[in-house]
């Protein structure tokens, strides 16, 4: 007899609607569900998505759906009893029970999930759901199937269909495959959505070797994706690195900052004054302050200075508590549990000394793998915890602190790779939210932030003391450093030299008659002495030996005296010369500063007349393309093609007469405009391959990077880039006279707010590279080029605040290739 007693029931819509509101994402989805496969001890979890294709024969395929997700592992599988009375059972979790009880998966886990929400995630991916599972020790492999689409209004969760049948061996001994089909957002998985939701997934899988507890693997339409590690040859090229550790209520905390972390913004001032005796001087210097007493020399010969420190969590100041469980009328520190955990410093300017102590070839990679991984995550058993640290997100507040003066110095959310290792065993306390975005708010996750912020804030105080100190270190160094203040005080000081010394003449005269009746005297006396010594007193033969000696002295200052008259001679014919040489040399100085500005101007009219014919090309180029499209059009366009006509002669013109302009202009000052770097970068390609075409040079121009916007006068900017490809244009023409199957190539990368440039040429000699920006500095024959577009690129950079460099990085020819421009001060943040 069916029970007919009144009872609950719940409509399935309502299971659907907690899966959509709990998982965020499809991240998070696939997270959770490798997270089941941890927690049943798999060894690995192979994920494997398809876009386009059916579902695996066998498996559902509700009204044809394409597209499927696989989540396979190794893991303790599920018999019939543990599907009907545990998987089906919505929110009845055995591992919460485990958990409990402080038991342990056979492999020692303690479970991540407890909410037995876990197996929801699957409807985020898809509409129907196989289960093939196979428990370890059974012959039977059992197969779950059912459909989301199911889950309705009108229907109670119990007429939910569910099947549960066998099926054919998985070719392995235990284990469980997810097969979700009918994907909800296959868009997803495709394009730049797809990158990021890599991106995202290789964060919060992770990619630090030491946290990372069992492989996963993941396969997009058929392309294996590779989720990332950072590897300790990149955690070396840190310039700073921390480890931190908090234990039985103390936290310890140790670090070790490079000597290269000196260098800042004044490569100039580490060059000559840190960098020659390794930082010994400045560090002395230092030591003088109270608070550099944590500091000491570092152990490791390739770092600057260590140190060492520690806190007591209940010396934090206003830390959460709760009542003593051994005491209830007792208040303590809420301990968050044990966790260790460390943060890497990075220069990202081409820092070849840090590549070098990673045993790298080059920077790059650590500025990707920086870029891909940048933030401090907090990781629970090898998963990362949403939103800490992913995608950048500063949960430290690091940007708060990053102030103009200090930026340099300071920890950047974006030049730090770091970690915080915890456990579901050791930090039970730290519960996730149900949606898996952060922490419950509780006395213990508020004491745990408090003690990762401690971390960070002392990192920031110690970088603070170097910096302020080392402004004065610099300080102290200027008041030292006596330069030469010029050619008229160095003469001026010259005469009036010479004129004490002509000074010295008459006292010399004076001294010596003085001393030559002393030296009479004292030789009447050693005579007397010495002839008759029967008729002298004991004390006069006593001292005759002395008088001796002073005789011989005074004989001595005679010839110095003499010596001293003829400098004194020449002295005052030196006097009488500077005085002639100083009205000379100012009518000399005067000449030098109007030739200084003669030459200023003449390098100006150089540089007008190089752009000129740069800039007039291009234009040229215009009107030529303007034309043609002219003549194409029905009816042609006449007023048009009379006017490109008009520019091209006015042009040519202008071409002839450009050499005899004056140079005695100034520049008027820019209109500037916010530029999008993207588009302006896809005009100077567009412009280059319309004047290749004409050429029949065939060069390609590859754009990659991350958009971003400046500020600054559009025509000095192409300025700039045209100098760069005008330049790698000729010496990429130049390789390909030499081998015809070379395919020239010039690259373009650009991200906030950088841009480089490369090609596949022969790169920069050697014996111009430490010069390449100065004027007429070149290896092109006269007639190809005066060695100015580098120049002027550096002029123009410099006008607004930017840099060019060439980046250390070589080819294969050994030859350095890339140029950086640097675009911070014009940036539209």
């Amino acid at each position: 007899m069916a029970d007919t007693s009144p009872h609950f029931d719940i409509s399935a819509a309502v299971v659907r609607q907690l899966g959509e509101e709990l998982v965020s994402d499809e991240v998070t989805a696939i997270v959770e569900l490798v997270k089941n496969a941890y927690d049943a001890d798999a060894t690995f979890a192979n994920v494997v998505v398809s876009t386009n294709d059916p579902p695996p024969l066998g498996t559902t395929n509700i009204d044809g759906a394409k597209g499927y997700v696989t989540i396979e592992d190794d893991g303790l599988g599920m018999n019939e009893d543990e599907i009907r009375n545990g998987w089906l059972m919505i929110s009845l979790s055995a591992k919460r029970k485990m958990k409990a009880g402080g038991k342990r998966t056979p492999k020692g886990r303690t479970p991540l999930g407890d909410k037995g929400l876990g197996r929801l995630s699957t409807q985020k991916l898809g509409q129907n759901l196989d289960m093939i599972t196979r428990k370890a020790g059974s012959d039977d492999t059992l197969q779950v199937s059912f459909s989301w689409a199911a889950f309705s209004d009108d229907r109670s969760l119990s007429d939910v269909p569910v099947s549960i049948g066998s099926a054919p061996a998985p070719g392995r001994a235990k284990g469980t495959e997810l097969i979700i089909s009918g994907l909800r957002n296959p868009n997803v998985w495709e394009g730049s959505a797809a990158d990021q939701l890599i991106a995202d997934l290789s964060q919060i899988i992770s990619p630090f070797p030491e946290a990372r507890p069992f492989l996963v693997t993941l396969k997009i339409n058929g392309r294996p994706i590779d989720l990332g590690q950072v590897s300790e040859k990149v955690r070396r090229a840190a310039v700073g690195r921390f480890r931190f550790n908090f234990e039985a209520g103390q936290l310890s905390l140790n670090g070790s900052i490079r000597l290269a972390k000196l260098r800042g913004n004044d490569s100039d001032f580490y060059d000559r004054w840190i960098a020659p005796d390794n930082g010994k001087a400045f560090f002395d210097f230092l030591k003088k302050k109270s608070a550099a007493s944590l500091l000491h020399p570092s152990r490791d010969k390739t770092h600057f200075v260590d140190f060492d420190y520690s806190i007591s969590l209940s010396d934090l100041g206003d830390v959460d508590t709760i009542f003593d469980p051994s005491d209830p009328l007792r208040r303590v520190p809420a301990d968050p549990g044990p966790f260790t955990g460390e943060i890497d410093d990075f220069l990202l300017r081409a820092d070849e000394a840090g590549a070098k102590l990673g045993g790298l070839t080059n920077a790059t990679e650590i500025r990707q793998i920086v870029k891909q991984q940048a933030g401090i995550k907090i990781f629970r058993d090898g998963f990362g915890i949403k939103p800490y640290g992913i995608n950048g997100q500063d949960w430290l507040r690091l940007g708060a602190g990053w102030t103009s003066a200090g930026s340099y110095y300071s920890l950047r959310p974006d030049n730090v790779l770091g970690f915080v290792l915890i456990s579901e065993a050791d930090n039970n306390h730290l519960k996730e939210k149900t949606d898996r975005e952060g922490f419950v708010s509780n006395p213990w996750s508020q004491n745990f932030q408090r003690l990762v912020t401690q971390v960070s804030r002392v990192v920031g105080n110690i970088y603070e003391l170097i910096r302020r100190t080392l402004n004065e270190y610099k300080s102290a160094l200027k008041d030292e450093d006596h330069k030469f203040e010029g050619s008229v005080k160095a003469v001026a000081d010259a005469g009036n030299v010479a004129e004490q010394l002509a000074s010295y003449s008459e006292k010399s005269a004076s001294l010596r008659r003085n001393t030559d009746s002393t030296r009479a005297r004292l030789k009447e006396v050693t005579n007397r002495i010495s002839k008759a010594p029967i008729f002298t007193s004991a004390a006069e033969r006593e001292v005759s030996e002395l008088l001796g000696e002073a005789q011989a002295a005074l004989d001595a200052s005679t010839a110095l005296f003499a010596e001293l008259d003829d400098y004194t001679g020449q002295a005052r014919i030196l006097a009488n010369l500077v005085a002639t040489l100083a009205p000379r040399l100012d009518v000399l100085t005067d000449q030098l500063a109007d030739f200084t500005e003669l030459a200023g101007l003449g390098m100006l009219a150089e540089a007008l007349t190089h752009e000129v014919y740069n800039q007039t090309d291009r234009l040229m180029l215009q009107a030529s393309s303007a034309t043609k499209k002219a003549q194409a059009t029905r009816p042609q366009n006449r007023d048009l093609i009379q006017f490109a006509r008009d520019v091209t002669s006015t042009v040519s013109v202008l071409r002839a007469l450009v050499a005899h302009l004056s140079p005695s202009l100034r520049y008027q000052r820019d209109s500037l405009e916010t530029i999008e770097m993207s588009g302006l970068l896809k005009e100077v390609r567009d412009h280059f391959r319309s004047r290749w075409e004409t050429s029949q040079f065939e060069c390609k121009i590859a754009l990659t990077g991350s958009d971003f916007d400046i500020e600054i006068n559009r025509g000095r900017m192409l300025q700039v880039i045209d100098n760069l490809i005008l330049n790698a244009e000729y010496w990429l023409k130049e390789k390909l006279e030499r081998d015809p199957a070379f395919k020239p190539e010039i690259a373009i990368d650009y991200e906030p707010y950088r841009l480089r440039i490369s090609d596949n040429g022969p790169g920069v000699d050697r014996s111009v590279e430490d010069a390449l920006f100065e004027p007429f500095i070149t290896l092109k024959p006269k007639k190809q080029g005066r060695g100015l577009g580098l120049f002027i690129a550096a002029q123009i950079m410099e006008s607004f605040g930017g840099t060019i460099s060439l980046l250390p990085n070589r080819n294969s020819e050994g030859r350095r290739h890339i140029f950086e421009l640097d675009l911070t001060s014009i940036s539209r943040g």
